[in-house]
């Protein structure tokens, strides 16, 4: 009994339910791609499903997300760090959104992924590792 009772643990540690109309409806963390603020209403926009609008503010669901999984990038906005695509100038691309990142957050959401700048290797680098 108590094997199952780890497994169930287990799989709603992976997953929350929000009220949606009349429904309880079950988002899993892996389907966010990321969390939007709307002044007292989040948005959460989900890969391949309907965004989820729950009725708190970001700051209030915040604490809830995985901390390994998720940055606040901006005062309306915290994103699914597996979920980002790529980068223009210093914001962030998941999907076709494209999401800013403000001047306070950079620095910890920027220091989440490795950069290879192999354009600005210096000539002569290569010759002196052989």
């Amino acid at each position: 009994m108590k094997e199952m009772n780890d497994q169930t643990k287990g799989l709603m540690r992976d997953c929350f339910f929000v009220r949606q109309g009349e429904r309880r409806e079950r988002c899993f963390y892996s389907e966010i791609l990321y969390v939007e603020a709307s002044g007292c209403y989040c948005y959460i926009h989900r890969r391949d499903k309907p965004r989820l609008s729950i009725a708190y503010p970001l700051l209030m669901l915040e604490p809830f997300l995985p901390v390994d999984m998720f940055r606040r990038v901006h005062r309306s906005y915290i994103v699914n760090l597996c979920e980002v695509d790529g980068f223009i100038g210093k914001a962030i691309c998941i999907g076709k959104s494209v999401l800013p990142v403000s001047p306070p957050y950079r620095a910890a959401v920027f220091g989440c992924f490795n950069f290879w700048d192999l354009g600005r290797v210096k000539k002569g680098r290569e010759d002196k590792e052989m």
